[in-house]
């Protein structure tokens, strides 16, 4: 008896070694070795944001390959570069980080303050810039001819953004052109200004006309995220958005002929009014179409 729980002992340690130690080690294993983070190398982001790259690349939208290249690295957005636009940085500031400062050696940059590795950006960062569309090679004689591809970029523009992009002679891996080339033209394009609100450096931005301007300027007084960032998402990417909103219910006003002619032919219309209100709220999927709930005065929605 007691030789057969011996048995049993051993069976039990056997197990415990085939099926418990690999995992143990495993849990321990890489711990001690290290990124090399000279030059362009950095930390993995997809390492443990595994779900966003995976997000990132099952569509082709603005920031991943729709001009026909790669996708934008995480760092384009959430490591991002000073803007040499001056009119720009005043409104958003460049961003520093505790270690490897974007462009420069680590001279006065507090520990502790900034960033370390990734940033919570304003998406008009980088959509405020002057000028749109296709790009020229800034000499006047070609002034009416289009900026072709033609690299490396450096051969002209010298160091840009704080020289943090990788600026290859290969268009594969040159990664000026994931957010300036296209493909089917093989032109250079400017990064498009979010204009319409008044908030970018277009002289002729006003955002007078704008429907959605107040919800911009909610936006930017909100703290939830960055500057109108809550208004970009909400409009511009597929997450759900839940509005409670209250419309005016009806509108009256009193139409009488302006001459006695029959049948009349001119009216006035004077004493506008709008008459009680009514709340609807509206959730919305991907589609943009989801369940309404409405209530309100007076009566039901017609």
């Amino acid at each position: 008896m007691r030789s057969g729980n011996m048995m049993l002992l051993v069976v039990a340690v056997v197990a415990v070694g085939i099926f418990a130690l690999p995992s143990t080690i495993s849990l321990f294993a890489g711990q001690h070795t290290w990124y090399n983070l000279t030059g362009n190398q950095s930390v993995p982001c997809e390492k443990c944001h595994a779900d966003v790259a995976n997000e990132m690349g099952a569509l082709i939208g603005p920031h991943t390959g729709e001009t026909g290249f790669q996708r934008m690295k995480c760092g384009f957005c959430h490591r991002t570069f000073p803007i040499e636009d001056e009119d720009i940085n005043q409104t958003y500031k460049e961003y520093e980080y505790t270690y490897g400062s974007v462009g420069d050696a680590v001279t006065d940059v507090t520990p502790g303050k900034e960033s370390h590795a990734a940033s919570t950006v304003p998406c008009m960062y980088c959509h405020s810039g002057y000028e749109y569309g296709g790009a020229y090679s800034g000499y006047p004689e070609y002034k009416d001819m289009p900026h072709d591809i033609y690299l490396p970029c450096s051969g002209c523009h010298g160091v840009v953004h704080g020289g943090v992009f990788y600026d290859s002679s290969d268009v594969e891996t040159n990664e000026c052109v994931m957010c300036h080339g296209n493909r089917d033209t093989y032109e250079i394009y400017e990064i498009p200004p979010a204009g319409g609100f008044g908030l970018t450096a277009e002289e002729n931005d006003t955002g007078e006309l704008a429907a959605h301007k107040a919800f911009i300027e909610r936006s930017i007084e909100d703290q939830s995220m960055e500057d109108a960032n809550e208004a970009c998402i909400a409009c511009h990417t597929h997450i759900p958005v839940k509005i409670n909103w209250t419309h005016r219910y009806s509108l009256e006003f009193n139409c009488t002929p302006e001459f006695e002619e029959l049948p009349p032919t001119h009216f006035n219309v004077t004493d506008w009014s709008i008459n009680g209100t009514y709340n609807i709220t509206v959730y919305g999927w991907r589609n943009g179409t989801g369940d309404t709930n409405i209530t309100g005065w007076p009566g039901s929605y017609p």
